[in-house]
């Protein structure tokens, strides 16, 4: 069982788990680690660290990525206040800081199509960050008129247009790195940074048209926006992608491409051979599989399909989809496709489903000027026995403003 302030097992057990560590120039892989881990825990609380500081130090200049992503994951197991996880990985990457700068990607990585757009992008956002500075010493000087404040707001766009990346990495990297690495549990934290980002972006374009604007408010609002997207970039580039690259196979990465995400509908031409003409025997019917595919591609809903296992068996690929889905999330765990502050209201339902103490479970929210309802429905089978669930999101800004009758003998075609 984790805890909030401090590890629940020693720190040699848990880190003793993972095999491949460099073991430096000095004592075993597991005392390493052990004094590692020891130190990262205790930056709860970085006053009374000192002992530890005192024999990791050593090892901080050989400290790679993937040893790195490891520590991370450790921590993670043994902290479970997301807040403080936040907190102690930020104070242990900035105590790695050399030997992590020295992590480069091999070249046969550096060609793949995905890589390239993320360093492209990263690349843009460092310069969007440049162009953000000036404003914001404006900003500090407590002088943010009209024409800066309007200034700051573009930039600030620009720079939320650029942050797409974050939900392609949740869509297509994520499902990636959990399914070939073990200690994937860091990109838990990079979605709940992403999260922070996103808020924090959200609440700046919602304070800055304020007359007056308060400058208190905004300059917290933008110190960590600045560090958060300056630290992600060195988190991807430094850490996340050194510590994975080799370990997923090249075909994979290969395969990989910012195209996938959000690629609308599947064709009826995707479905293999053979299957198309061939029919499904569905009791009431037997349509084919490029029927099927066209019915579920034409229903005025999101579809998603998780079975009893918990993980993502299919989805639905209608026009205008409301949460965007890629191939990469069949067999996902369906905790890893939502938010870490959301996971557990997650996992809560489908307990509730198999326990039959509920079966549906409904939520609305507003997303882009457009009201959604969601709804999860328990799956049973023949003899009772939990099945799954599937998920079920709806776009009702319309239907709410639907009065009186349209009947078949109204229809006109014009």
């Amino acid at each position: 069982m984790r805890n909030s302030s401090s590890s629940a097992s020693s720190p040699n057990s848990v880190i003793s788990n993972y095999m491949g560590l460099n073991p430096g120039t000095s004592g075993t892989t597991d005392t390493r680690s052990a004094i590692l881990l020891a130190y990262c825990l205790g930056l709860q609380e970085p006053q009374s660290n000192s002992a530890n500081l005192a024999q990791a130090k050593q090892y901080f200049p050989s400290i790679g990525a993937r040893e790195a992503m490891v520590l991370v994951d450790a921590v993670m197991r043994e902290v479970s206040d997301l807040e403080q996880v936040k907190t102690i990985v930020t104070r242990m990457l900035h105590s790695f800081t050399k030997g992590l700068n020295q992590t480069t990607i091999g070249e046969t990585f550096l060609t793949i199509p995905y890589i390239q757009e993320l360093h492209d992008r990263n690349l843009r956002l460092g310069d969007v960050l440049d162009r953000l500075k000036p404003l914001v010493i404006t900003l500090n000087q407590g002088q943010l008129d009209t024409p800066t404040a309007a200034a700051l707001t573009s930039l600030l766009q620009e720079l939320k247009d650029l942050l797409v990346q974050y939900e392609q990495k949740e869509n297509l990297l994520f499902p990636l790195v959990e399914q070939h690495i073990e200690e994937h549990r860091c990109v838990q934290l990079m979605w709940a940074i992403h999260d922070d980002v996103r808020q924090g972006l959200k609440n700046l374009l919602e304070l800055l048209p304020q007359e007056p604007i308060p400058l208190n408010a905004a300059n917290r609002l933008l110190g960590s926006l600045f560090f958060d997207v300056r630290s992600m970039i060195f988190r991807e580039e430094q850490v996340l992608l050194p510590a994975v690259v080799d370990r997923i196979p090249l075909s994979s990465w290969q395969n990989l491409s910012v195209g996938q995400y959000g690629q609308g509908q599947v064709s009826v031409d995707e479905a293999p051979l053979g299957t198309k003409a061939g029919s499904v025997d569905l009791v009431t019917g037997c349509p084919s599989a490029a029927q099927l595919i066209q019915i579920f591609n034409n229903l005025p809903v999101d579809i998603t399909l998780v079975d009893a296992n918990d993980r993502v068996v299919y989805f639905n690929t209608p026009a205008d989809r409301i949460f965007p889905r890629t191939k990469s999330i069949v067999g996902r765990k369906v905790q890893n496709c939502h938010p870490p502050k959301s996971v557990h209201i997650v996992e809560d339902i489908i307990t509730a489903f198999r326990e039959k103490r509920q079966t549906t479970a409904d939520f609305r929210l507003s997303l882009r000027d457009r009201y959604i309802l969601i709804r999860y429905v328990a799956l049973y089978d023949n003899v009772g026995q939990y099945a799954g669930t599937l998920e079920i999101s709806q776009d009702i800004t319309e239907l709410r403003t639907l009065e009186g009758d349209k009947r078949l003998l109204d229809w006109q075609d014009s």
